[in-house]
């Protein structure tokens, strides 16, 4: 029984980074999503953004979901 594996951290001068393999027409492309702790910035930014931050960003409608 086989387990997906962890993806690799690797790094540059902008930080930690998975990178992440897809095609398009038949050619395979490369595409950056930068980590925080192991998950991905967005996501990060979403968990942990305060709501004068989201405001500050025109976030709004995040805002309403968490009821701000």
């Amino acid at each position: 029984m086989k387990t997906k594996r962890k993806p690799k951290i690797r790094k540059d001068k902008k930080g930690e980074y998975i990178l992440e393999k897809y095609f398009i027409r038949g050619k395979q492309k490369f595409r950056r999503i930068y980590v925080v702790d192991g998950i991905p910035a967005d996501e990060f930014y979403l968990n942990n953004a305060d709501p004068i931050t989201l405001l500050q960003d025109g976030e709004y409608e995040l805002l309403f979901e968490q009821g701000y």
